[in-house]
């Protein structure tokens, strides 16, 4: 086999992504240690102190605009515009075609594994929105087992926010 079969183009997929595909927070914008979170929230230029401070720089998900199919992913929530998606649905069924390791993504890989081939585990959350919009696989997260709450968000960390597959 040509080198050039196992070669993902990653370039076209991220342009994929970004034209049908946008995230969205589920909470406030920052999240963490209380202290952080207050300093953060009154605009300190410096953070005094230790601990998380983890920032959601986007828009919260009541913001995103009707006709997105809405997909859920336990830290996040991404829209997918599904008239643009699916225009370019034979285009990403190519691209995922040349992922590096057909026998993972045919297995079900979490966003963590996705993320690191790809290079972003944001993107890995886009794309399995993306393909879940257009019918390519189902996505797995502690909610679709019924688990919610702090577990459920803990799961999620660990990686379980997976899809059901990809056929190789």
């Amino acid at each position: 086999m040509d080198q050039e079969k196992h070669e993902m183009n990653l370039t076209k997929l991220y342009e994929i992504l970004n034209e049908t595909t946008s995230q969205y927070r589920k909470g406030a914008v920052y999240e963490g240690t209380p202290a952080l979170v207050a300093q953060a929230e009154a605009g300190a230029d410096e953070l005094q102190g230790g601990g998380v401070l983890e920032v959601y720089a986007m828009p919260h998900a009541d913001e995103a605009p009707d006709g997105l199919v809405v997909v859920d992913l336990e830290f996040i929530k991404i829209g997918v515009d599904r008239t643009k998606a699916e225009a370019r649905k034979a285009e990403l069924i190519d691209i995922l075609n040349h992922y590096p390791s057909p026998e993972r993504l045919a297995g079900g890989p979490s966003y963590i594994e996705v993320g690191a081939e790809i290079g972003d585990q944001g993107a890995a959350f886009r794309l399995f929105a993306l393909g879940n919009a257009l019918g390519l696989w189902d996505v797995i997260t502690p909610a679709s087992m019924g688990i919610t709450g702090p577990m459920a968000r803990d799961l999620a960390g660990r990686g379980f926010v997976m899809i059901t597959g990809f056929p190789a």
